[in-house]
Formats: C-alpha cells, structure tokens, sequence
C-alpha cells in the first residue's frame, strides 16, 4: 500500500499512517532532504516503535519503515515547485510533459520568469521558434523588474 504523507504541520516530522495507527516519523531518519534512509536513525525509531507498540510484530515494523520512505518520498515530491518539476521531466527525456506542466503553471503564475526560461528552451527543442522567442522576451522582461 503507497503511503501518503499527510499535512505536514510539525518540520521535524513526516506524518503516517500503519492502519489505524498514527504515527510521526522523525525527518532526522532520512538523509539530508531525500528519502534515502538512515541507518541508525532507522534503529532508533524501531527501538521506540518497539517500546510504545510492544504488539508489533517484526514484519509490521518493516512495513512502518517502508511506509515511512513512501510517504516522505511523497512529501519531497509534494513540496517541489512547477519548474523543479518540469526540469527533472526534461532530464527524463519528456520534453512534452514537461511543457503542459509550465503552460498550467504559467496560467495561474504568469510572473515566473524562470518558468518562462525553460519554457522558451522547451519550446525551441520542439520547434516552435517564435514561441520560443516570445517566451524568452517575456522572460527577459520579467527578470529586469
């Protein structure tokens, strides 16, 4: 079952769910921002599991921690602005789902200059020359503001 991280109203945690169970799970147990686990930070966390739930079994903990990752995965994914967004499906090699994401964001954020930088860039690799060229313009106006 994907997990998905829930409001988000204390920075130090992740919050989820295992069943019924609430549970927060604490941010220090993934590296620097990702969702890449830390060891001893995971063991900790069993450890506490442990001790407040004594009738969880090994597997439900193994379960909790894949949850954890899940819905902290989720989290970052979540949290990245449009453009971080489209980049990475440019990176990807989806140049064109990349390009409705902008164009969406553009509508409510007509102000993004760099939305508008990429989107020239994009535009350009898929052969729209002078869109490609407005948006640059437009882009261009929006950073000397």
């Amino acid at each position: 079952m994907k997990q998905v991280a829930r409001s988000q109203d204390n920075p130090n945690f992740i919050k989820m769910f295992h069943g019924r169970l609430e549970i927060n799970v604490p941010r220090s147990m993934f590296r620097g921002g990702t969702a890449e686990l830390v060891p001893d930070e995971v063991e900790r966390f069993r450890r506490t599991l442990g001790s407040r739930y004594p009738w969880l079994s090994r597997y439900a903990l193994d379960e909790i921690i894949k949850g954890a990752q899940d819905a902290m995965a989720d989290h970052i994914e979540r949290t990245k602005d449009p453009v971080q967004r489209a980049r990475e499906h440019v990176a990807k090699g989806r140049t064109k789902v990349a390009m409705r994401l902008l164009e969406d964001h553009l509508v409510n954020e007509p102000d993004d200059a760099d939305a508008w930088y990429l989107a020239a860039e994009l535009l350009m690799k898929l052969g729209k020359g002078e869109d490609g060229f407005r948006a640059m313009a437009r882009a261009r106006e929006l950073s000397r503001r």
